[in-house]
Protein backbone atom coordinates (compact mmCIF):
# COMPACT_ATOMS: atom_id res chain seq x y z
CA UNK A 1 0.00 0.00 0.00
CA UNK A 2 2.78 2.72 -1.34
CA UNK A 3 1.30 6.23 -0.94
CA UNK A 4 0.65 7.73 -4.36
CA UNK A 5 1.08 11.33 -4.41
CA UNK A 6 0.29 13.96 -7.32
CA UNK A 7 -0.13 17.60 -7.21
CA UNK A 8 -3.31 18.82 -8.21
CA UNK A 9 -5.59 22.02 -8.50
CA UNK A 10 -8.33 23.30 -6.36
CA UNK A 11 -10.33 20.62 -5.74
CA UNK A 12 -13.54 20.55 -3.93
CA UNK A 13 -15.10 16.51 -4.14
CA UNK A 14 -14.17 13.29 -4.01
CA UNK A 15 -12.86 10.02 -5.61
CA UNK A 16 -10.95 7.48 -5.25
CA UNK A 17 -9.02 6.42 -7.78
CA UNK A 18 -6.13 4.05 -8.56
CA UNK A 19 -4.84 1.54 -6.33
CA UNK A 20 -1.11 2.56 -7.26
CA UNK A 21 -1.17 3.97 -3.23
CA UNK A 22 -1.63 0.79 -2.10
CA UNK A 23 -0.74 -2.83 -2.13
CA UNK A 24 -3.08 -4.78 -4.29
CA UNK A 25 -1.76 -8.00 -4.68
CA UNK A 26 -3.88 -11.03 -4.39
CA UNK A 27 -4.36 -12.02 -0.94
CA UNK A 28 -5.88 -15.44 -1.05
CA UNK A 29 -9.35 -15.97 1.08
CA UNK A 30 -10.39 -19.43 2.36
CA UNK A 31 -14.44 -19.52 1.92
CA UNK A 32 -16.54 -21.51 3.78
CA UNK A 33 -19.92 -21.80 4.95
CA UNK A 34 -20.23 -21.32 8.27
CA UNK A 35 -24.04 -22.39 10.26
CA UNK A 36 -24.53 -18.97 11.01
CA UNK A 37 -35.82 -26.71 42.13
CA UNK A 38 -34.99 -25.06 45.45
CA UNK A 39 -38.29 -24.01 47.71
CA UNK A 40 -37.03 -21.99 51.02
CA UNK A 41 -39.61 -20.70 53.56
CA UNK A 42 -38.97 -17.45 55.09
CA UNK A 43 -39.19 -17.17 59.31
CA UNK A 44 -42.77 -16.24 61.01
CA UNK A 45 -42.55 -12.04 61.03
CA UNK A 46 -42.91 -11.04 64.53
CA UNK A 47 -46.22 -8.60 65.52
CA UNK A 48 -46.35 -6.34 67.51
CA UNK A 49 -49.51 -5.08 70.02
CA UNK A 50 -49.93 -1.66 71.19
CA UNK A 51 -51.19 -1.56 74.54
CA UNK A 52 -54.59 -0.32 75.14
CA UNK A 53 -53.65 2.97 76.20
CA UNK A 54 -51.87 3.84 72.55
CA UNK A 55 -53.15 6.21 70.16
CA UNK A 56 -52.52 6.14 66.92
CA UNK A 57 -52.95 9.87 65.44
CA UNK A 58 -53.07 10.71 61.73
CA UNK A 59 -52.15 14.51 60.03
CA UNK A 60 -52.19 15.35 56.61
CA UNK A 61 -51.16 18.30 54.99
CA UNK A 62 -51.55 18.88 51.13
CA UNK A 63 -49.67 21.43 48.69
CA UNK A 64 -51.52 22.80 46.59
CA UNK A 65 -49.38 22.97 42.72
CA UNK A 66 -49.77 21.85 39.67
CA UNK A 67 -50.28 18.06 39.53
CA UNK A 68 -48.55 18.20 42.98
CA UNK A 69 -50.27 16.12 45.96
CA UNK A 70 -48.37 15.73 49.22
CA UNK A 71 -49.21 13.64 52.04
CA UNK A 72 -47.68 12.75 55.15
CA UNK A 73 -49.08 9.82 58.12
CA UNK A 74 -47.83 9.92 60.96
CA UNK A 75 -48.12 6.63 63.26
CA UNK A 76 -46.72 4.93 66.24
CA UNK A 77 -43.72 3.68 63.87
CA UNK A 78 -42.84 7.17 61.98
CA UNK A 79 -44.03 9.44 59.38
CA UNK A 80 -44.73 7.70 55.91
CA UNK A 81 -44.54 10.43 53.32
CA UNK A 82 -46.47 9.78 49.65
CA UNK A 83 -45.39 11.76 46.70
CA UNK A 84 -47.26 10.54 44.37
CA UNK A 85 -46.22 8.86 41.19
CA UNK A 86 -42.66 9.65 39.16
CA UNK A 87 -42.96 10.47 36.29
CA UNK A 88 -42.24 7.96 32.81
CA UNK A 89 -38.53 8.21 31.33
CA UNK A 90 -38.87 8.96 27.63
CA UNK A 91 -38.57 5.97 25.96
CA UNK A 92 -34.78 5.31 24.18
CA UNK A 93 -34.54 6.63 20.49
CA UNK A 94 -34.90 3.64 18.20
CA UNK A 95 -31.97 1.65 17.07
CA UNK A 96 -31.14 2.06 13.20
CA UNK A 97 -31.74 -0.86 10.76
CA UNK A 98 -28.12 -3.13 10.38
CA UNK A 99 -26.27 -1.40 7.49
CA UNK A 100 -22.76 -0.91 5.96
CA UNK A 101 -21.20 1.94 4.30
CA UNK A 102 -18.46 2.96 1.57
CA UNK A 103 -17.03 5.66 -0.44
CA UNK A 104 -14.77 5.39 -3.48
CA UNK A 105 -13.99 7.69 -6.39
CA UNK A 106 -17.67 9.38 -6.90
CA UNK A 107 -19.67 6.59 -5.34
CA UNK A 108 -21.19 6.70 -1.83
CA UNK A 109 -22.62 2.44 -1.10
CA UNK A 110 -25.59 1.88 1.15
CA UNK A 111 -25.65 -1.61 2.07
CA UNK A 112 -28.52 -3.22 4.26
CA UNK A 113 -28.79 -6.12 6.07
CA UNK A 114 -31.41 -8.28 6.93
CA UNK A 115 -32.18 -8.40 10.98
CA UNK A 116 -33.25 -11.97 10.68
CA UNK A 117 -30.00 -13.21 9.46
CA UNK A 118 -27.68 -10.74 8.67
CA UNK A 119 -27.56 -11.55 4.67
CA UNK A 120 -27.76 -8.31 2.50
CA UNK A 121 -31.51 -6.93 1.84
CA UNK A 122 -30.03 -4.44 -0.88
CA UNK A 123 -27.02 -3.07 -2.14
CA UNK A 124 -27.75 0.98 -3.42
CA UNK A 125 -25.38 3.25 -5.03
CA UNK A 126 -25.43 6.82 -4.32
CA UNK A 127 -23.57 9.18 -6.46
CA UNK A 128 -21.15 12.30 -5.11
CA UNK A 129 -21.94 14.94 -7.45
CA UNK A 130 -19.38 18.10 -6.02
CA UNK A 131 -17.67 19.97 -8.73
CA UNK A 132 -15.32 20.39 -9.79
CA UNK A 133 -14.09 16.79 -9.32
CA UNK A 134 -10.66 15.34 -7.89
CA UNK A 135 -8.21 14.22 -11.18
CA UNK A 136 -5.78 11.88 -11.05
CA UNK A 137 -4.67 9.36 -8.85
CA UNK A 138 -6.27 9.86 -5.05
CA UNK A 139 -6.42 6.51 -2.34
CA UNK A 140 -6.99 5.78 1.05
CA UNK A 141 -10.36 6.13 1.09
CA UNK A 142 -11.84 6.58 4.76
CA UNK A 143 -15.00 6.61 6.28
CA UNK A 144 -16.64 6.55 9.90
CA UNK A 145 -20.62 6.78 10.81
CA UNK A 146 -20.87 9.58 13.81
CA UNK A 147 -23.29 8.77 16.34
CA UNK A 148 -26.07 10.78 14.85
CA UNK A 149 -25.85 8.63 11.70
CA UNK A 150 -24.42 10.89 9.55
CA UNK A 151 -20.89 9.91 7.78
CA UNK A 152 -17.33 11.33 8.06
CA UNK A 153 -14.46 10.65 4.84
CA UNK A 154 -11.56 11.41 4.14
CA UNK A 155 -9.37 11.16 0.80
CA UNK A 156 -6.09 11.13 0.63
CA UNK A 157 -5.16 14.36 -1.94
CA UNK A 158 -1.82 15.43 -2.64
CA UNK A 159 -0.05 13.69 0.21
CA UNK A 160 -2.31 14.45 2.79
CA UNK A 161 -5.75 13.56 3.23
CA UNK A 162 -8.91 15.91 2.91
CA UNK A 163 -12.15 15.47 5.26
CA UNK A 164 -15.88 15.77 4.30
CA UNK A 165 -19.27 15.12 6.16
CA UNK A 166 -22.00 13.35 4.80
CA UNK A 167 -25.31 15.23 6.69
CA UNK A 168 -28.28 12.87 5.57
CA UNK A 169 -27.01 9.53 3.78
CA UNK A 170 -28.92 8.64 1.19
CA UNK A 171 -30.23 5.54 0.81
CA UNK A 172 -32.45 5.07 -2.09
CA UNK A 173 -29.71 5.36 -4.49
CA UNK A 174 -29.90 9.65 -4.40
CA UNK A 175 -27.25 12.22 -5.71
CA UNK A 176 -25.33 13.47 -2.89
CA UNK A 177 -23.07 16.87 -2.36
CA UNK A 178 -20.81 16.23 0.61
CA UNK A 179 -19.62 18.97 2.98
CA UNK A 180 -16.39 19.71 2.63
CA UNK A 181 -14.67 20.29 5.76
CA UNK A 182 -10.59 20.75 4.66
CA UNK A 183 -7.20 19.46 4.56
CA UNK A 184 -5.78 17.82 7.55
CA UNK A 185 -3.12 19.73 9.39
CA UNK A 186 0.71 18.92 8.85
CA UNK A 187 0.48 17.46 6.36
CA UNK A 188 -1.12 14.12 8.03
CA UNK A 189 -2.26 11.27 5.58
CA UNK A 190 -4.53 9.14 7.16
CA UNK A 191 -5.81 5.57 6.06
CA UNK A 192 -8.25 4.67 8.26
CA UNK A 193 -11.38 6.76 10.58
CA UNK A 194 -13.25 5.14 13.57
CA UNK A 195 -15.72 6.44 16.31
CA UNK A 196 -16.03 5.33 19.88
CA UNK A 197 -18.59 4.20 21.88
CA UNK A 198 -18.34 7.75 23.39
CA UNK A 199 -18.54 9.47 19.78
CA UNK A 200 -15.16 11.11 19.60
CA UNK A 201 -13.54 10.63 16.59
CA UNK A 202 -10.26 8.96 15.64
CA UNK A 203 -7.57 9.00 12.70
CA UNK A 204 -5.48 6.48 11.70
CA UNK A 205 -2.00 8.61 10.70
CA UNK A 206 -0.12 6.06 8.09
CA UNK A 207 3.22 8.26 8.57
CA UNK A 208 5.97 8.02 6.33
CA UNK A 209 4.74 5.72 4.03
CA UNK A 210 1.55 3.03 4.23
CA UNK A 211 3.44 -0.08 3.42
CA UNK A 212 5.42 0.21 7.39
CA UNK A 213 4.64 1.46 10.68
CA UNK A 214 7.08 3.76 10.55
CA UNK A 215 5.58 7.41 12.18
CA UNK A 216 2.21 5.67 12.64
CA UNK A 217 0.34 7.02 15.10
CA UNK A 218 -3.44 7.11 16.65
CA UNK A 219 -4.84 10.27 16.47
CA UNK A 220 -8.11 11.82 17.79
CA UNK A 221 -9.97 15.10 17.30
CA UNK A 222 -9.60 17.42 20.08
CA UNK A 223 -12.04 21.08 18.06
CA UNK A 224 -15.17 20.92 16.53
CA UNK A 225 -14.27 18.71 13.41
CA UNK A 226 -17.66 19.56 11.65
CA UNK A 227 -17.01 23.63 12.02
CA UNK A 228 -13.74 22.97 10.07
CA UNK A 229 -11.40 22.65 13.41
CA UNK A 230 -8.93 19.83 12.81
CA UNK A 231 -6.88 20.59 15.99
CA UNK A 232 -5.84 16.64 17.06
CA UNK A 233 -4.10 14.87 20.23
CA UNK A 234 -1.63 11.86 19.97
CA UNK A 235 -3.05 9.07 21.66
CA UNK A 236 -0.74 6.33 20.42
CA UNK A 237 2.52 5.91 19.16
CA UNK A 238 2.27 2.84 16.55
CA UNK A 239 5.68 2.25 15.48
CA UNK A 240 5.44 -0.52 17.67
CA UNK A 241 2.29 -1.76 16.88
CA UNK A 242 2.15 -5.64 15.72
CA UNK A 243 0.63 -4.65 12.47
CA UNK A 244 3.19 -3.35 9.86
CA UNK A 245 -0.12 -0.90 9.05
CA UNK A 246 -3.89 -0.79 9.56
CA UNK A 247 -6.09 0.29 6.56
CA UNK A 248 -9.30 0.40 8.17
CA UNK A 249 -10.56 0.15 12.17
CA UNK A 250 -13.12 -1.85 13.21
CA UNK A 251 -15.00 -2.79 16.48
CA UNK A 252 -14.15 -5.96 18.47
CA UNK A 253 -16.63 -8.78 19.96
CA UNK A 254 -15.50 -9.62 23.07
CA UNK A 255 -15.84 -13.47 25.16
CA UNK A 256 -19.69 -12.70 25.90
CA UNK A 257 -20.38 -11.28 21.76
CA UNK A 258 -20.67 -7.82 22.53
CA UNK A 259 -19.46 -5.05 20.58
CA UNK A 260 -16.51 -3.01 21.79
CA UNK A 261 -14.46 -0.36 20.99
CA UNK A 262 -11.46 -0.96 22.20
CA UNK A 263 -9.68 -3.50 21.65
CA UNK A 264 -11.30 -4.22 17.95
CA UNK A 265 -10.31 -5.63 14.49
CA UNK A 266 -7.69 -3.77 12.54
CA UNK A 267 -6.78 -5.01 9.08
CA UNK A 268 -3.91 -4.44 6.98
CA UNK A 269 -4.11 -5.31 3.12
CA UNK A 270 -6.07 -8.67 4.10
CA UNK A 271 -4.52 -9.45 7.47
CA UNK A 272 -6.84 -9.01 10.39
CA UNK A 273 -5.48 -8.59 13.90
CA UNK A 274 -7.11 -8.04 17.53
CA UNK A 275 -5.77 -4.80 18.47
CA UNK A 276 -5.47 -2.80 21.26
CA UNK A 277 -5.44 0.93 19.37
CA UNK A 278 -4.14 2.74 22.36
CA UNK A 279 -1.18 0.30 22.52
CA UNK A 280 -0.48 -1.23 19.27
CA UNK A 281 0.00 -4.78 21.14
CA UNK A 282 -2.15 -7.95 19.85
CA UNK A 283 -2.16 -10.54 17.73
CA UNK A 284 -3.13 -11.49 13.97
CA UNK A 285 -6.15 -13.31 13.53
CA UNK A 286 -5.67 -14.73 9.84
CA UNK A 287 -6.87 -13.12 6.51
CA UNK A 288 -10.07 -12.11 5.09
CA UNK A 289 -11.00 -9.18 2.88
CA UNK A 290 -8.57 -6.44 1.92
CA UNK A 291 -9.47 -2.91 3.44
CA UNK A 292 -12.34 -2.64 4.77
CA UNK A 293 -14.36 -4.14 7.86
CA UNK A 294 -16.68 -3.76 10.61
CA UNK A 295 -18.83 -5.12 13.36
CA UNK A 296 -22.52 -4.99 14.07
CA UNK A 297 -23.68 -5.34 17.43
CA UNK A 298 -26.50 -8.11 18.26
CA UNK A 299 -29.23 -5.53 18.99
CA UNK A 300 -29.52 -4.69 15.55
CA UNK A 301 -30.60 -8.52 15.02
CA UNK A 302 -33.33 -10.62 15.45
CA UNK A 303 -30.93 -13.68 17.23
CA UNK A 304 -28.94 -10.68 18.97
CA UNK A 305 -26.03 -11.94 17.85
CA UNK A 306 -23.17 -9.82 16.65
CA UNK A 307 -21.46 -9.88 13.44
CA UNK A 308 -17.95 -9.37 11.43
CA UNK A 309 -18.05 -7.76 7.82
CA UNK A 310 -15.29 -7.88 5.23
CA UNK A 311 -14.76 -6.38 2.27
CA UNK A 312 -13.08 -7.21 -0.64
CA UNK A 313 -10.53 -4.69 -3.16
CA UNK A 314 -12.94 -6.41 -5.61
CA UNK A 315 -15.97 -4.48 -3.66
CA UNK A 316 -17.53 -8.15 -2.70
CA UNK A 317 -18.97 -8.26 0.93
CA UNK A 318 -18.09 -11.18 3.36
CA UNK A 319 -19.65 -12.31 6.69
CA UNK A 320 -16.78 -13.15 8.80
CA UNK A 321 -16.63 -16.14 12.03
CA UNK A 322 -15.33 -13.25 14.48
CA UNK A 323 -13.19 -15.68 16.32
CA UNK A 324 -11.74 -18.38 13.06
CA UNK A 325 -12.88 -16.10 10.48
CA UNK A 326 -14.24 -18.51 8.21
CA UNK A 327 -15.85 -16.54 5.35
CA UNK A 328 -19.39 -16.97 4.11
CA UNK A 329 -20.55 -17.18 0.45
CA UNK A 330 -20.12 -13.40 -1.23
CA UNK A 331 -23.68 -12.02 0.18
CA UNK A 332 -23.27 -8.67 -2.16
CA UNK A 333 -20.61 -7.19 -4.84
CA UNK A 334 -20.30 -3.29 -5.10
CA UNK A 335 -20.61 -1.60 -8.64
CA UNK A 336 -17.61 -1.25 -10.93
CA UNK A 337 -15.75 1.97 -11.70
CA UNK A 338 -15.35 3.76 -14.74
CA UNK A 339 -12.00 4.12 -14.59
CA UNK A 340 -11.31 0.60 -14.19
CA UNK A 341 -9.93 1.46 -10.53
CA UNK A 342 -9.86 -1.09 -7.92
CA UNK A 343 -14.08 -0.71 -6.66
CA UNK A 344 -13.17 -1.45 -3.49
CA UNK A 345 -10.02 0.29 -2.61
CA UNK A 346 -11.89 1.81 0.61
CA UNK A 347 -12.84 1.14 4.28
CA UNK A 348 -16.07 -0.06 5.93
CA UNK A 349 -18.59 1.83 8.56
CA UNK A 350 -21.47 1.04 10.19
CA UNK A 351 -23.69 2.05 13.47
CA UNK A 352 -22.17 1.31 16.81
CA UNK A 353 -24.41 0.14 19.76
CA UNK A 354 -24.41 0.87 23.06
CA UNK A 355 -21.30 0.36 24.48
CA UNK A 356 -18.76 1.32 27.23
CA UNK A 357 -15.71 2.54 26.20
CA UNK A 358 -12.13 1.27 26.06
CA UNK A 359 -10.06 4.29 25.54
CA UNK A 360 -8.61 6.91 27.46
CA UNK A 361 -10.77 9.72 28.43
CA UNK A 362 -9.68 13.11 27.35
Amino acid sequence: MRRSVAMFGTVLTLACGSSGGRDVSATAVVTSDPTTGTTTTGGLTPTTTEPASSTTQQATTDTTGPDITTSSTTTGGGPIFDLGGLPDMPPPPPLPLPQLWYSVEDLLIYIELNQADGSVAQLVTNTIVNDPTIPGVVNSCSLTMLEDGSLLGGRGVDGQTRLFHVPAPPTDGSDVEVVILGDMPDGIYVEALYTDCDGRVYLMDTGLDSVSNIGNRLLRFTGDYLAGDLSYEVITDLMVAVSADIDDMGPGIDAQGAVIDNPGFGIDSGAIYNLDYTTGTGTMLGMGGTYGIHSLGGPLFDDGVSRLYVLSVDAEVFAADPVTLALSPVLATGPTLTSGNPPGDTGFAGPLTECNTGFPQG
